[in-house]
């Protein structure tokens, strides 16, 4: 794996712990001081925000990955490589 591929893979994992972390601290607050719900209708509404954070993370660290790619692709075209 080159330099630019573990810079890529490292910021896509920041930006997916800090969209889930920001997300989960309040959950679990939630969670811990009134204790997990008992029907699966109440836990999704404590586990939705959880997974919508995640997938929103995932998107955005893909977004990065796409535009890392083509900024490199752009920087090739124009040094002729």
């Amino acid at each position: 794996m080159t330099e630019k591929a573990k810079d890529i893979l490292i910021r896509a994992l920041k930006t997916f712990a800090q969209a889930f972390g920001g997300i989960l601290v309040p959950e679990l607050c939630l969670i811990l001081s009134g204790g997990f719900p008992e029907s699966w209708s109440a836990a999704w509404l404590v586990l939705a925000p959880i997974l919508a954070s995640a997938l929103a993370a995932g998107i955005s660290a893909a977004w990065n990955v796409i535009a890392y790619a083509l900024r490199e692709a752009k920087e090739a075209d124009e040094h002729g490589e």
